[in-house]
């Protein structure tokens, strides 16, 4: 009863709103990056952008719920998505820091497939994360969930493919 009368933080939502979308920007930009590798800088940039203002995102939803009496849902679990998030567009940033690093010209097509695939498994998050206002959407979240199993599975078939070309056709390994 005590609950009802309380004040309910929904702020939470819009901001795994705006990190699901700085995810899916950084996601496209990478897969971009990835077929136009002569601009890479600019895609570089782009998703450093993305993740700074990420973490700026991460930071207040971080801030909220300390500040928050009542939330939404169970803290541990708006930690643990906000971290998750911010944790994903870290990964992309770091990964698209190398191109340039090791100057890279060429990425074999299963790694253009897999960053194709990132960007759909972010775009159907998304989808999920913008449904998360309402138990009302569950059917809608647990579809989109489901889609996003299926690309995992569509990856990891790349991946395969990939790890038996690489060990089939490639003779000069780096280390």
């Amino acid at each position: 009863m005590l609950k009802r009368l309380l004040p309910r933080q929904d702020s939470f939502f819009q901001l795994f709103q705006q990190a699901a979308d700085k995810l899916q920007l950084a996601s496209t930009e990478f897969s971009h990056m990835l077929q136009n590798l002569n601009n890479q800088q600019h895609y570089v940039d782009e998703i450093a952008k993305h993740e700074v203002e990420a973490d700026e995102i991460a930071h207040s939803n971080f801030e909220l719920l300390h500040k928050s009496f009542i939330t939404p849902f169970d803290r541990h679990d708006i930690h643990q998505l906000t971290s998750t998030l911010d944790d994903i567009i870290d990964l992309i940033n770091r990964i698209a820091q190398r191109f340039p690093f090791y100057q890279l010209t060429s990425v074999p097509d299963e790694a253009i497939k897999l960053a194709k695939l990132s960007a759909e498994a972010t775009d159907h998050l998304k989808s999920a994360i913008y449904c998360l206002h309402s138990l009302k959407n569950s059917e809608e979240i647990f579809h989109q969930c489901h889609e996003i199993n299926l690309v995992e599975s569509k990856a990891h078939q790349v991946v395969l493919a990939g790890e038996k070309k690489l060990f089939l056709d490639e003779q000069d390994f780096k280390i």
